[in-house]
């Protein structure tokens, strides 16, 4: 672990000079996330230790060195309890997108409409990431979004 002291943490250089509250504004825009949930997933996620797990004491001890927009280190507790809201967030989002079109309230015309304005919002969050999304990465993506769909059309039948 000691080698990761020395680590320059990318994921967030461009929210330098930006506050916490100034990146949760920007967050609310497309998201439900919060700046503290979306940097708590992606440091729980890039940061894991031989046995696949996230360094929660490792995270919070270090976030004011690993993020521009952290004020302060966390607790162990306050990291894992980020990482479970962000997930809970997520699985609670999805199931408001699933069943609007599930549920019949919106149609598949207007789906796609929201999908493609979904995408552009996508590529707006991870710019500001400094990622790059792979081409086969997003195939991927796609793939598992049409299965969805297929999985609700045919419970839509049955």
């Amino acid at each position: 672990m000691e080698d990761k002291k020395a680590f320059r943490y990318q994921k967030f250089q461009k929210m330098n000079g930006k506050s916490y509250g100034d990146v949760t504004r920007y967050l609310k825009k497309t998201t439900h996330l919060t700046a503290r949930e979306w940097m708590i997933a992606h440091l729980c996620s890039d940061f894991k230790d031989t046995l696949n797990r996230s360094q929660m004491t490792w995270i919070g001890e270090n976030l004011p060195q690993l993020v521009p927009f952290a004020e302060e280190p966390y607790s162990r507790h306050e990291v894992s309890n980020s990482y479970s809201t962000f997930k809970k967030k997520v699985r609670r989002s999805g199931t408001t997108f699933f069943y609007a079109y599930y549920a019949g309230l919106i149609s598949k015309d207007e789906m796609l409409d929201m999908i493609h304005s979904i995408i552009s919002d996508l590529a707006t969050l991870t710019r500001a990431e400094n990622n790059e999304v792979s081409e086969a990465h997003d195939i991927e993506v796609q793939k598992i979004i049409a299965e969805v769909f297929r999985n609700i059309n045919e419970e839509m039948v049955d």
